[in-house]
């Protein structure tokens, strides 16, 4: 029992900081949301959005693997501490290597990619300078991890805090000062500030991590394990991202702009208040479930008691805000976005089931059912991507929205399918070994404010939201 007390005291404490600071990012989000649909009106909206959905994308392919197997690995040789900066050392050589790559590639490709996510050419160097936000985003993603191992939490949701407050006022500055240039230049530089406020905060108040640690050779072994991560990752950091990059393209093409606009506001209204319950699931529910492995009872408890908690606390708030909607779209964003509140209601809908599928889906990953996430992560976004193509025509702007509930509903059967044997049939449990879970930390990799891409979950835990929730 009192071996349990640590660990329950560290998940009690990282859930009050992981609420606090989903708060925080909340509060921001609507601000920054305001701001965008006044200063730039809906199809400034969307642009910004496909820049940091860019930025996203990069981000989640290359960062999310190298922490989190960077993560599993310092945890498991904690004590030691000459191993433990032999891995730190070796994921920061791999990370800059890697957004060195990504920075090569945005260079080539800056002139098609501004063409066709911003609509202009000439926006060409921000698409090149998409490059630092990449490989800050790696950096900050990777000191975050570190401080989890060392169980500094409240570090970790110290700096986001910081970072965020910073990044919604670099972002409102810019737009209001240069409109969507300003705003595209901001979003890079939301994330250059949340690397520096992560190291300052590792450099003057960390305890269990120092800079000094990221310096060192570089261990094959440790590179070849942190590797061994990447498939599923990055299937999921690419898909994710990619898909409403390309339903937010499908509808600026189909439909203009201003169209594409309104359900982008419909979007970020929805992630707004589904990362307030994600980020506090997030940080207890992974390593319950690592916690039961081998005792598939406990664990189909646990992912059913989980599964109606969060559900039922969505579906709670999705009616609310429903009903409220009219008002909401009025104060969150302007009376120009008044066609955001007839998309909400279906939106909102698909919320609900989508975080039914994606509490089973990180149960899929808890179990080891990797197959099953990668098939189903899939045909999700193929489903949301070929429905928004197929429904435009129709159904025009609300084509995005049904999509959106038939992606989340066809994930959630498939994953419920997938752990039929668990949920319905589970064997008794067993004595067998609990697999290794990092320790959970609310890190992010830059500010969510100001409309800028980040991780919703602790990079030291397997990081992936619902679609809803990562933009």
């Amino acid at each position: 029992m009192t071996a349990l007390r640590p660990a329950s005291a560290l998940l009690a404490r990282a859930f009050g900081w992981g609420s606090a600071m989903a708060l925080v990012r909340l509060a921001c989000s609507f601000l920054s949301i305001k701001v965008t649909a006044v200063v730039l009106g809906p199809a400034g909206l969307v642009l910004v959005a496909q820049f940091t959905g860019l930025v996203s994308l990069l981000q989640s392919m290359l960062g999310q693997g190298l922490v989190t197997g960077s993560v599993r690995q310092a945890a498991a040789c904690a004590a030691d501490t000459a191993a433990r900066r032999r891995i730190h050392a070796t994921a920061l050589r791999m990370g800059a290597a890697l957004a060195g790559v990504a920075a090569l590639a945005l260079a080539l490709g800056a002139g098609p990619l501004a063409a066709w996510l911003l609509a202009d050419r000439a926006l060409a160097p921000l698409i090149a300078l998409a490059a630092l936000a990449v490989a800050a985003a790696m950096w900050t993603d990777v000191l975050h991890g570190a401080l989890g191992v060392s169980k500094e939490v409240g570090l970790i949701a110290r700096s986001t805090i910081a970072a965020t407050l910073l990044g919604l006022a670099l972002f409102t500055g810019a737009t209001h000062l240069w409109g969507l240039t300003g705003a595209l230049a901001a979003s890079v530089s939301v994330f250059l500030g949340a690397a520096a406020v992560a190291t300052a905060v590792v450099h003057w108040r960390a305890r269990g991590v120092a800079l000094r640690d990221f310096v060192g050779p570089f261990d094959r072994a440790a590179c070849r394990q942190i590797l061994g991560v990447y498939p599923m990752l990055i299937v999921h950091g690419a898909v994710t991202p990619l898909a409403l990059i390309l339903v937010r393209d499908t509808l600026a093409t189909g439909l203009g702009l201003e169209a594409a606009g309104f359900w982008q506001a419909a979007w970020r209204l929805s992630e707004a208040y589904l990362a307030l319950i994600v980020s506090s699931v997030t940080l207890v529910f992974m390593p319950s479930l690592g916690e039961r492995s081998g005792q598939p009872q406990a664990q189909r408890r646990q992912i059913l008691r989980m599964l109606v908690a969060a559900t039922a606390a969505v579906a709670a708030t999705a009616a609310v805000v429903c009903l409220l909607r009219e008002d909401i779209v009025r104060v969150v964003l302007s009376g120009r976005f008044e066609p955001v509140a007839a998309l909400m209601p279906v939106q909102l809908a698909g919320d609900v089931l989508k975080i039914a599928g994606w509490i089973l889906c990180m149960a899929l990953v808890a179990t080891l059912r990797t197959r099953w996430f990668v098939a189903i992560t899939l045909l999700g976004a193929v489903c949301f991507v070929a429905g928004t193509r197929a429904l435009v025509p129709q159904f025009g702007l609300h084509a995005a929205p049904w999509a959106y509930l038939a992606s989340s509903a066809l994930q959630t059967l498939l994953a419920a399918w997938a752990l039929r044997d668990l949920l319905w049939r589970p064997p008794p449990d067993s004595a067998a070994q609990a697999l290794p879970v990092a320790p959970a930390g609310p890190g992010l990799g830059a500010a969510a404010a100001a409309g800028a891409e980040a991780p919703t979950m602790a990079p030291s835990a397997l990081p992936f939201a619902p679609a809803g929730v990562t933009r």
